[in-house]
């Protein structure tokens, strides 16, 4: 019946007027083969043309047959052999660095369908960039699958971006500069950042040393002035200054890697110890009872008039 009406169909168009036009070459796309009961249209699978889901001329998809070797595919499942590399069906996985299936990309320049080495100079690998180095892709030799390492270059100044896999060339905020840089956006170029920064790429117990480098922050411990970003070690631990005053100290309970004032009546060491104590301001004074003349001379700012003695220090509102 289907025959009958295809039939029916062309000889009606033979005789069409225009506006039928558009219809009859519909009719005339039909694949004539997916028509029951016309038994004289070759099977779709063996017309020697490719059509239909077909990777190649009569084979691949999901209703013709597997392809041979060197045929098109788009999946291993195209294949009698399993195997799909470059587009073609392949006698092997074809899957490393530096191989290939087809003849213009081996070096042999072998028939397709058989795989070898790639050829000499072809680019394989991916480029990557870290820790401000970045290498470029990777080159194949011509006689072996394995990949030749690409080019390394230095970011220097500026860090890797990681959307293109290599160095950033300019910059706009200190995330595009290399570790312990700022960016001067201005400029669009990164610099050293100064000693004792913290951030710019350190872990939160660290500071950059002005050189680069990431050293432990104010207020870590230390044993010398190399050990810190800020490059001075005072008192066991990283400061922010020299802190070589009488009274002044820098590992002051609460205020650790700052140079700060010696609390009102505690020692500090040699410089002022035994018949003096620090004022609480960072000055050396009297203890009390000690022999003064004036307010001035005591930590405790009082000098007893009756038997010329410093009074004693009071204790702090708690």
């Amino acid at each position: 019946m289907w025959k009958n009406q295809y039939l029916l169909a062309i000889a009606l168009c033979a005789g069409a007027l225009s506006t039928l036009g558009m219809g009859c070459e519909l009719i005339a796309t039909v694949d004539r083969s997916l028509i029951p009961g016309d038994d004289g249209v070759t099977d779709g699978c063996a017309d020697g043309t490719k059509n239909g889901e077909e990777t190649d001329i009569d084979c691949g998809g999901s209703t013709c047959p597997q392809c041979e070797l060197a045929k098109a595919c788009t999946a291993k499942d195209d294949c009698a052999s399993g195997f799909c590399a470059d587009g073609v069906c392949c006698n092997a996985a074809c899957d490393a660095e530096c191989d290939a299936c087809t003849a213009d990309l081996k070096e042999s320049g072998e028939e397709d369908g058989s795989c070898g080495p790639a050829k000499a100079e072809s680019e394989c690998g991916e480029a990557t960039c870290s820790e401000g180095v970045q290498t470029a892709r990777g080159t194949c030799d011509g006689t072996s699958v394995d990949c030749a390492p690409g080019e390394e270059t230095s970011c220097e100044t500026f860090a890797c971006d990681p959307d293109e896999n290599a160095c950033f060339s300019e910059c706009s905020e200190d995330t595009q500069c290399a570790k312990c840089h700022v960016c001067d956006a201005d400029a669009e170029t990164c610099s050293l950042a100064p000693a004792g920064a913290t951030g710019l790429g350190c872990e939160d117990d660290q500071a950059c040393d002005a050189m680069g480098e990431c050293k432990a922050a104010n207020g870590q411990e230390c044993t010398d002035a190399a050990d810190c970003g800020s490059g001075i070690c005072v008192d066991g631990v990283c400061c922010d200054t020299a802190c070589d005053s009488a009274c002044q100290a820098c590992d002051v309970a609460g205020s650790a890697g700052t140079c700060s004032n010696v609390p009102l009546g505690d020692e500090d060491g040699m410089d002022c110890s035994d018949v003096n104590v620090c004022d609480g301001e960072g000055a050396c004074k009297l203890a009390e009872g000690q022999r003064c003349a004036t307010d001035e001379e005591c930590a405790s700012g009082n000098c007893l008039g009756t038997v010329f003695t410093c009074d004693e220090i009071a204790t702090p509102d708690p």
